[in-house]
């Protein structure tokens, strides 16, 4: 009996030994140095490397219940993650300096094995950029034997980004916002030496639900989720008003544009922008006739443009968020105590010299009686 009651005390002992290093291996556990992109033909990968064995996960930001976007791991050392190119939200984005494409995703590195994020969690934006070759075709016609100096030149290309801003357009960036604020989304290309086109601008929240708010032509599909935009006289800067929304059942947006560029000085950017919209697209089209619109020159260029992710709070969120009339400041907290103590005390001993005084008196008067008799 006793050999059978020290056999379940001593397994008992050894459960929470195992469960207790089990959970040190996670909370001890780091990654070490800056992991590895590969950008491979079809995929992209991600190598880390931990400093014990790593049991946990690494899944795409917001993805971590699809089985396809998430890979588990047990006590290995070097680990690699790979996903294919497109899959699980990742962005695609098309760029012109240098001429080529864009693939990027946030991947998170949770320690813990149930998959909850801890302060050991990493995240990490990982970016591949695939260049388009360039294909140069030349024909040589050998006229005299003078010698030839090679001049060479390439112009510089734009480069584009989207933001959104409140207080106006020129105010500061947003990385969150309440639904009905007010904000402003800009488009700028620097240098001002060409001029540029928004178009075929889309909303998601990052799971596959894309919403056209700029069609093809440039112009707003609804109004009541963006404005028509407003280009500056340089025509490299634009920006629309947009009272700010989101989906039912997330709380995260993206903004994806296309972005045409076309040569402003010789001439080309006429009848692409700024575009003509709403009444005066109309007019527009019945003027031209049988007349179309001009076709994408060569020297024009497309580039695609994308926010940065927007966190976006509901009613019922900024109810929970209210300051409440009882709160108490952090810094407080550790003070509270004492205070408490401190007024308790001083209730206490202000009683008793009340109490004590009530006393003396009473027996001055007693005293005062005894005498008068």
């Amino acid at each position: 009996m006793l050999l059978r009651l020290g056999f379940l005390v001593f397994c008992s002992i050894f459960e929470k030994i195992v469960a207790q290093t089990k959970v040190i291996n996670y909370i001890d556990n780091s990654i070490i140095g800056t992991p590895k992109v590969i950008c491979a033909e079809n995929d992209l990968a991600l190598d880390i490397v931990t400093s014990k064995p790593f049991r946990g996960n690494i899944f795409v930001k917001g993805r971590a219940k699809d089985k396809s976007c998430r890979q588990s791991y047990a006590n290995n050392g070097t680990n690699s993650y790979s996903l294919p190119l497109g899959k699980c939200g990742m962005q695609r984005l098309r760029s012109a300096n240098p001429r080529g494409v864009n693939f990027m995703v946030t991947v998170i590195v949770s320690f813990h094995p149930a998959g909850f994020i801890t302060k050991n969690d990493r995240a990490f934006h990982v970016k591949c950029f695939y260049m388009e070759p360039d294909e140069i075709v030349t024909q040589n016609i050998d006229v005299s034997m003078i010698p030839t100096t090679e001049l060479s030149d390439s112009m510089v290309m734009p480069k584009c980004e989207y933001s959104v801003r409140r207080d106006g357009p020129n105010g500061p960036t947003l990385t969150y916002a309440n639904v009905g604020d007010i904000v402003f989304h800009v488009w700028e290309c620097t240098p001002a030496d060409m001029g540029m086109l928004v178009k075929k601008c889309f909303v998601t929240d990052g799971d596959g639900e894309d919403h056209a708010v700029v069609d093809f032509d440039g112009c707003a599909t609804d109004p009541f989720l963006l404005s028509e935009l407003s280009y500056d006289a340089s025509l490299m800067r634009a920006h629309a008003s947009s009272q700010v929304f989101k989906y039912a059942d997330s709380n995260q947006l993206y903004f994806t544009c296309q972005i045409r560029l076309c040569q402003k000085q010789m001439g080309m950017c006429q009848e692409v922008t700024p575009p003509s919209c709403g009444v005066k697209k109309l007019e527009d089209e019945a003027n031209a006739g049988n007349r179309t619109k001009r076709e994408i020159e060569k020297n024009d260029y497309e580039i695609d443009v994308a926010t940065s992710e927007l966190l976006v709070l509901d009613p019922a969120d900024r109810g929970l968020l209210a300051p409440s009339p009882f709160c108490v400041p952090r810094l407080l907290l550790p003070v509270l105590p004492l205070l408490l103590i401190t007024i308790v005390s001083l209730t206490v001993v202000s009683t008793a010299l009340v109490i004590r005084r009530q006393n003396h008196k009473k027996e001055l008067d007693v005293l005062q009686s005894s005498r008068y008799y």
